[in-house]
């Protein structure tokens, strides 16, 4: 009895296992099979997409479809594009869709062939203190022609809103413009000639002065009305002489005016590229704006 209990035991762990590993089988084999009808597409961002991991979720506005599986690296070096490919959880897309009157879907979960061609992909910042970036498709109303790349349908892409920001607001055009303003207006200081210029308002001063004194003495004797003109004419040249003495002291190399006016341009160039790198930063860090700076460390 004692033998025939233990056969007993022992074929029922044996067929208990059996169906486990059938089962397992069957799971693992009908899951693979249905991912592997998965579709795909590749996308072409042209800028940085640094924050986009293997990995990442993909959605249809708003709504999580997908994943993204994989990048293609090589083609372009420096600040090429980089195309990623993306995969369409037909799971996922069987758990959300409607039965009835799908626009978007067939039957199967796959998307129809004309909303194909009306998809747009962005990239879409998830959060500014983790800097994860997300793929997010739209459909528009245009149809655009379906290219393949790689052997994958490409779906077009649109600029995110670093990159838009990057493009309207062109610091590093603005820091030359600055720049240059900056090398045109010391060039045009250095030019000026203080000296000469103070020669040819004194010497046109001393002239209508000398005019004046002519015409007072002629005029006084026609009356004592153009004397007194001739006097406050006078005092004016006088003013005007001091004002010249005054510019001269202002446009002079070692004036404070002149030092001042340079140390401004100065400090605008430099503000304009300080601009210009922390637009860069945002741009490839996001998450710098919460954290800082820093070191990045994997």
């Amino acid at each position: 009895m004692k033998s025939r209990g233990n056969n007993l035991l022992v074929g029922a762990f044996c067929l208990g296992a059996l169906v486990l590993v059938l089962g397992f089988s069957v799971f693992t084999g009908g899951f693979s099979s249905f991912r592997g009808e998965n579709e795909r597409f590749v996308l072409v961002f042209h800028e940085n997409v640094y924050g986009l991991h293997e990995g990442g979720k993909v959605t249809l506005n708003g709504v999580r479809i997908g994943r993204v599986e994989r990048f293609f690296l090589g083609d372009v070096t420096d600040d090429g594009p980089v195309p990623v490919l993306i995969e369409i959880n037909r799971k996922l897309v069987k758990r959300h869709m409607v039965d009835e009157k799908n626009e978007l879907f067939d039957s199967d979960a796959f998307l129809k062939k004309e909303v194909v061609s009306r998809l747009q992909a962005k990239l879409i910042q998830e959060s500014f203190v983790t800097g994860i970036l997300y793929i997010n498709l739209t459909t528009g109303n245009d149809e655009s022609e379906i290219k393949e790349l790689y052997g994958y349908r490409e779906i077009p892409t649109q600029a995110s809103m670093f990159a838009e920001l990057s493009e309207n607001i062109n610091l590093e055009k603005l820091s030359k413009q600055v720049s240059e303003l900056l090398t045109v207006a010391t060039t045009k200081l250095n030019e000026l000639d203080p000296d000469k210029l103070s020669k040819v308002f004194s010497d046109t001063n001393l002239d209508l002065q000398t005019f004046l004194k002519n015409s007072n003495e002629f005029m006084t004797t026609i009356g004592p009305k153009f004397g007194i003109a001739a006097e406050d004419s006078s005092i004016a040249l006088k003013k005007i002489d001091l004002l010249v003495k005054k510019l001269n002291q202002m446009f002079d190399p070692s004036s404070e005016f002149r030092f001042a006016f340079a140390s401004t341009l100065r400090e605008i160039s430099a503000m304009s590229k300080s601009l210009k790198s922390l637009a860069d930063l945002l741009e490839t860090n996001p998450q710098a704006f919460i954290r800082g700076k820093g070191e990045f460390s994997e």
